[in-house]
């Protein structure tokens, strides 16, 4: 299965919760840094601006952070 672009990814955010289907990217600081076991997922997405989502998800991948997606 083909990764979802930034593009695609905000397109389906907008298709499950309209308007206000958000995404946010967050890159590694590093290149293949090793993480934290509590650091934060690449992809997040959901439906509302930081801090006012009742749906969020997260995830390495976008389709990752949709599958993911669910009730907070």
């Amino acid at each position: 299965m083909k990764e979802m672009t930034q593009h695609e990814a905000r397109a389906e955010a907008f298709r499950r919760w309209g308007t206000a289907g958000t995404i946010e990217f967050h890159p590694p600081r590093q290149p293949r840094a090793v993480r934290g076991r509590l650091a934060r997922y690449a992809c997040t997405v959901g439906n509302g601006g930081e801090g006012f989502r009742s749906v969020e998800g997260q995830g390495d991948t976008w389709r990752e952070a949709f599958d993911d997606a669910r009730p907070r």
